[in-house]
């Protein structure tokens, strides 16, 4: 899955509409972008040759095939959706609810499943800015798990990068739903990263809108991550998650069988959750489509995913 546009083009198309995310998609690999270190936007560095650009093709908000890429990574297409592909929902409790996402890398780290986990370090507030940082050990992860997506927001993607570059392997990342976007859209694309070496994905499903660019976004439970937490749906203190894959039902069975979370309802009640969700993807939709209903920018979706998007 290539596309034959460039840096300036991922510029004019992306960053100069609006549509940024600070994700980091674009810079974690690519040494022709970089990111502001005051709002986190991404922008070209110098002018770069390469006419199939890395970073176009990285971004999130180029392009953004959802079958295709559900396909490559799970080996089907959602039948939900508002929540995408998974094979279970669990709702869980832990001695204290913030731990629940903490307590998912502990398990993660005593399992193998990683060995580096990279995080936000939140820097300041408005405009809400983090920046990536990579641990190597779970005790060292607890101080970086964020109470709020806004503690998150900014190019941690970059972090993959970055601990690739140190030779590490078995890389976790914690991000929200446009961070998980933006490392899945790598891992299926024909280039030779290195993003190979991310072993675990988990979402931390998102409500806020503090840039410019969320309210162009259409996911807000992390679709396609290994593992999704919200608390949206659940009751006070406790959360949902959502398991997609196979290595994420691994380290929710470890976290589990340590006694580091209680699962509370094997079949919780969805709607709540759904409401929630369906009711910020539609809104979210119709201005990507805009009052002419013709482009929707950078998202591809078949119409059965349209259909449910547009009826009031």
């Amino acid at each position: 899955m290539k596309v034959e546009k460039s840096s300036q083009d991922l510029e004019a198309e992306v960053i100069f509409q609006g549509l940024c995310i600070h994700c980091g998609s674009c810079n974690s690999f690519c040494p022709h972008m970089d990111f502001n270190l005051e709002t986190g936007e991404a922008y070209v560095v110098d002018n770069c040759s390469e006419t199939i650009g890395l970073c176009y093709n990285s971004c999130p908000r180029t392009f953004f095939p959802v079958s295709e890429i559900e396909k490559s990574l799970f080996g089907s297409s959602r039948i939900d959706l508002a929540v995408g592909v998974y094979k279970d929902i669990i709702q869980v409790k832990s001695k204290n609810s913030d731990e629940i996402l903490y307590n998912l890398i502990a398990a993660a780290f005593e399992k193998g499943i990683v060995k580096h986990m990279v995080l936000g370090e939140p820097k300041q507030k408005s405009p809400p800015l983090a920046l990536p940082i990579v641990v190597d050990n779970a005790n060292d992860a607890k101080q970086y798990i964020p109470k709020l997506t806004l503690e998150s927001a900014g190019p941690l993607v970059t972090g993959i990068g970055e601990a690739y570059l140190d030779k590490k392997k078995d890389i976790g990342i914690l991000g929200n739903p446009c961070h998980i976007r933006g490392v899945a859209k790598i891992m299926v694309s024909d280039f030779n990263t290195g993003i190979e070496r991310t072993s675990l994905r988990i979402a931390n499903a998102c409500s806020s809108g503090g840039m410019a660019g969320c309210r162009y976004c259409t996911d807000f439970s992390g679709e396609f991550s290994d593992i999704s937490h919200s608390p949206w749906g659940a009751p006070d203190g406790e959360a949902l998650l959502i398991i997609r894959t196979d290595i994420g039902q691994k380290v929710v069975d470890a976290a589990v069988e340590m006694g580091l979370i209680d699962i509370t309802n094997k079949n919780p009640d969805l709607s709540e959750m759904k409401k929630f969700i369906n009711k910020k993807r539609k809104k979210n939709f119709k201005t990507l489509l805009g009052k002419d209903l013709i482009a929707a920018k950078y998202l591809k979706l078949n119409a059965e995913e349209i259909k449910e998007l547009l009826e009031d």
